[in-house]
């Protein structure tokens, strides 16, 4: 299927839905995604500066202490909702393959994110910052959204299978890089 067909095809199944048939309007799930995200921000920005003193005290381990500040997480947290909105917005507008993909790729981001924290709850034996939002909103919802893109051929289970990967390389970089850029771009806060 070449790119206008699959343009087409989001079209089309977008009028399928209008219409009250069977397919479910992908476009309708996709404007939940940043609101998901940021409910999961929330929980993470009220938590993560005390879970983080917790966990690393008595280590030598001080500058990640430093990076879990409150300040430092928020323009983080801040800078990833509006990434994520953006990139939701601009699918919404445009319909390009472009586009689908990097809206595909923040959801992987995405659920790889909520897995971790699964992961995280496993492994220190206790609630970690993101943990409830991550099990009763984020996991399922995008489950069900990247299922909704495969079902109706946006895009094929292989590539979604090569962005999780790309997603699981990706993610810590991604989140350090952005946690360090407020010390970058806002110094003397």
């Amino acid at each position: 299927m070449n790119e206008k067909e699959i343009v087409h095809d989001r079209h089309k199944g977008n009028d399928d839905a209008k219409k009250g048939n069977s397919k479910v309007n992908i476009y309708k799930i996709l404007c939940f995604l940043p609101i998901v995200f940021a409910i999961h921000n929330m929980e993470k920005l009220l938590f993560l500066e005390e879970w983080a003193k917790e966990v690393f005290a008595g280590r030598s381990w001080k500058f990640f202490v430093r990076l879990y500040e409150l300040p430092n997480l928020a323009v983080a947290m801040l800078l990833l909702t509006l990434t994520v909105s953006i990139v939701v917005w601009m699918e919404y507008k445009k319909r390009h393959r472009i586009t689908l993909h990097c809206t595909v790729f923040c959801a992987c981001l995405l659920l790889v994110n909520g897995i971790v924290h699964v992961g995280q709850f496993f492994l220190y034996s206790s609630y970690v910052p993101g943990l409830i939002s991550a099990v009763l909103l984020m996991i399922p919802y995008m489950v069900y959204f990247l299922w909704l893109l495969a079902e109706n051929r946006c895009i094929s289970v292989k590539q979604i299978a090569k962005y999780l990967v790309i997603s699981i390389v990706a993610m810590n970089p991604l989140i350090i890089f952005l946690i360090i850029s407020r010390l970058i771009i806002f110094p003397f806060m």
